[in-house]
């Protein structure tokens, strides 16, 4: 890996990294529906513009009711539960907790589609990942009525979202990579206007200038320029080197959490990282990775 490659990794993972710090500071200002919303348009302007320029070629009519699905389930349903989710828990908690995407895309990829076999090796880290998920949790997730509980919870089915999303587009999506992202965001802030004019504007809505600045870089960072990135990391580097940015979101999102907002980090935290993140090495062992080589494609990516 070139140090260009390893700078845009690194700056990759740091984005999708510090999208649960944004969430954060933005959720303070501006309701789930409101906060999701100007997310969208936001990065859907980035990637209708660079689009157009690229010329790349929008997906074939076949393809557009597929992406109809990938931005209900791909971006508006888990958007709007890591949103909520974030008004009850730390932002640190929500990074490693969403870090769980690929043990749900495992499942679904053998569950749902059929797209690949379970392993040995595959089921160990898709244990691994969910006891680190229950030593962060400790008992929590038995108290359904708390709302930490709750929140932690809403981290979960968006994950599970993302991972049907990642099973689902490995499946259905084809076309060129910049459309397809602009096409899934574009629908995906259309689909949820209905939800914001039922929902309205609050009247006691006053946003501070941290919490715009944050969903503006949620914007135009983390949905626009990011999927840039992404797939310009792909062109030049590979996917296997592309998808190691997933590996930096949780230290990034602890990080973040820790020094600016001051969230603790304590030894469950602490622990349930190193176990998600083994687990997803495993997951992703030296078949899944000769499996990315083969197609060298990755589906849309799913950023926090």
């Amino acid at each position: 890996m070139r140090v260009g490659q390893l700078v845009q990794l690194v700056l990759l993972g740091t984005i999708w990294g510090s999208s649960y710090l944004f969430i954060k500071v933005a959720v303070e200002g501006f309701p789930p529906v409101l906060l999701v919303e100007g997310r969208l348009l936001l990065g859907a302007a980035v990637l209708l513009a660079i689009r157009w320029w690229t010329r790349q070629q929008w997906p074939a009519c076949a393809v557009w009711p597929h992406l109809v699905v990938m931005a209900l389930v791909g971006n508006v349903v888990p958007f709007l539960l890591i949103a909520w989710s974030e008004q009850h828990i730390d932002s640190g908690l929500a990074s490693v907790l969403n870090a769980t995407t690929p043990f749900f895309t495992v499942l679904f990829a053998v569950l749902a589609f059929r797209a690949e076999r379970i392993t040995w090796g595959k089921a160990m880290g898709v244990g691994l990942g969910f006891v680190g998920v229950a030593v962060l949790s400790g008992a929590d997730l038995t108290a359904f009525r708390s709302a930490s509980t709750q929140g932690q919870l809403a981290v979960l089915v968006s994950s599970a979202c993302y991972g049907l999303g990642f099973a689902y587009a490995r499946r259905f999506l084809r076309g060129a990579p910049l459309a397809l992202a602009a096409a899934q965001i574009g629908l995906a802030a259309l689909l949820l206007v209905p939800l914001v004019l039922a929902s309205g504007i609050p009247g006691d809505l006053r946003p501070t200038l941290p919490a715009f600045l944050a969903l503006s870089a949620l914007g135009v960072v983390s949905s626009g320029m990011a999927y840039v990135l992404y797939y310009r990391l792909i062109a030049s580097a590979g996917a296997v080197v592309a998808s190691l940015a997933t590996y930096l979101m949780p230290p990034v999102g602890v990080t973040l959490g820790w020094a600016v907002l001051g969230e603790p980090i304590g030894w469950r935290l602490l622990v349930g990282v190193v176990l998600i993140l083994a687990g997803m090495a495993v997951v992703q062992g030296r078949s899944g990775w000769l499996a990315l080589r083969r197609t060298g494609r990755l589906p849309v990516p799913a950023e926090d």
